[in-house]
């Protein structure tokens, strides 16, 4: 995979802790990254999943000893194949990881549109008020076959804690 980021690094993000801002940047998959960092096994908490693949699917990304990490929202941006919207449907609806189902399936993804920002108060409409900033990143993960869906990814205060930052 390959992401450009698109603009400029918000303000104070060079006061992150560097695990931290290595994880915002990374282009593989971020359940893998996960993986690593946490040396647990990554939990996929589904929050809302989608009617169709048309839906917007939202779920949580967790490790057992410390809970939610990141919270993840998932849009698909193409109509896929006749051959592959039963498989899309049910990623989109399922307890997968959205990059390693994706990267198994298809091989090698390619990321583009990518950002880094940060978030004052909630980050979803549907959730809980959050104190403070929430750091995110945004991208669209496509396939060498057009499949393309827009992911974003809120890195939440036990990531940050786990990183090294002092928290808020």
């Amino acid at each position: 995979m390959e992401a450009i980021l698109e603009g400029p690094l918000p303000p104070s993000f060079d006061l992150l802790p560097g695990p931290f801002r290595m994880l915002l940047g990374l282009d593989g998959t971020l359940t893998r990254s996960l993986t690593f960092f946490s040396g647990e096994r990554v939990e996929i908490e589904p929050v809302l999943l989608p009617e169709s693949p048309e839906g917007i699917r939202k779920v949580y990304l967790r490790v057992s000893s410390i809970g939610r990490l990141v919270f993840a929202r998932t849009r698909l941006l193409s109509n896929p194949s006749p051959e592959e919207a039963p498989w899309i449907a049910e990623l989109m609806r399922g307890g997968m990881a959205i990059g390693q189902s994706m990267e198994a399936r298809f091989g090698p993804l390619f990321k583009d549109e990518f950002s880094i920002f940060s978030v004052s108060g909630s980050f979803d409409p549907e959730g809980p008020r959050e104190r403070g900033d929430t750091w995110a990143r945004s991208y669209r993960m496509r396939t060498r076959e057009g499949l393309a869906l827009r992911i974003e990814e809120f890195f939440l205060e036990p990531l940050l804690r786990l990183a090294g930052g002092s928290g808020r």
